[in-house]
């Protein structure tokens, strides 16, 4: 028997664009874990156990204020399947396949001015429509006001 001589790996990273009242637009970007529940959903797609229906695939994106302590960013072990703190946010992502790199898909979801104001948001998850998070990052606090929008891009490829 031929052992498996390529293996693919899930990766992935965010984009944030933040657009102030002011006409300021600032770029920030960090990588994610891959959860143990988000590995485990695509094994279970492969190999077609997927149950009476099929809920494994990103619905939302979840933001949160648990994810600093004392100014650090906390770590996430990929056995987490939960934000550290209070979900401020949850809103739905459009999913697109990358046109130019068709293993990769694009989630991206807005945060509008009215939304989740007063809060320093600082984690965030993919959460599959089984309610199970497929990935989540930590991140510096980003004091969310109302004189920002930001638009997040979520990537996810397999390499």
């Amino acid at each position: 028997m031929n052992e498996i001589k390529e293996e693919f790996k899930l990766k992935g990273d965010v984009q944030a664009i933040i657009e102030y009242d002011s006409g300021e637009v600032r770029v920030i970007e960090f990588p994610n874990t891959i959860l143990a529940t988000g590995k485990n959903a695509v094994a279970s797609c492969l190999a077609n156990q997927i149950g009476d229906s099929f809920n494994f695939y990103i619905s939302r994106m979840i933001f949160g204020d648990g994810g600093t302590s004392g100014g650090s960013t906390k770590f996430v072990n990929s056995n987490r399947n939960g934000l550290f703190g209070v979900t401020r946010a949850s809103k739905p992502v459009i999913a697109t396949i990358d046109p130019n790199i068709s293993s990769q898909v694009i989630f991206t979801s807005v945060i509008t001015k009215e939304e989740a104001n007063g809060y320093p948001l600082n984690e965030m998850a993919l959460k599959m429509a089984n309610d199970d998070l497929y990935s989540m990052v930590t991140f510096p606090d980003l004091n969310k006001t109302n004189s920002m929008q930001i638009t997040f891009n979520w990537r996810i490829s397999i390499v």
